[in-house]
């Protein structure tokens, strides 16, 4: 495997604000995945549906279930982060989980 250099690659060469960077467009020109170090913008006619949002400042993944029209960002669960990640409401170890209060060998099961 190559060993990366100092400056790694970056796919994210667009500027679509002070806090967002774009990478890979559709054929429309919307963002199809951006990164981000706030919350994620809703500038209209920016993003495309479904259009991936990597939050860079605490490592949350985002997904535009909105439009292009009125972007909506929906926090995925990945790992403990979210509602279905691990540590989440619906997650292994969560409430209703499989060990959380209600799950199957939780204390309120």
């Amino acid at each position: 495997m190559p060993t990366p250099n100092s400056s790694g690659t970056n796919f994210f060469i667009a500027k679509i604000s002070t806090h967002t960077l774009g990478a890979f467009t559709d054929e429309n020109g919307l963002f199809l995945w951006v990164k981000c170090d706030t919350t994620p913008e809703t500038q209209a006619d920016t993003y495309a549906a479904g259009c991936f949002c990597i939050r860079t400042d605490n490592g949350t993944w985002y997904c535009n279930t909105g439009t292009s029209a009125s972007p909506s960002w929906t926090l995925n669960g990945v790992g403990s982060v979210g509602p279905t990640g691990a540590t989440g409401y619906t997650g292994f170890t969560g409430y209703t989980g499989r060990t959380g209060y209600t799950g199957y060998t939780g204390p309120g099961a």
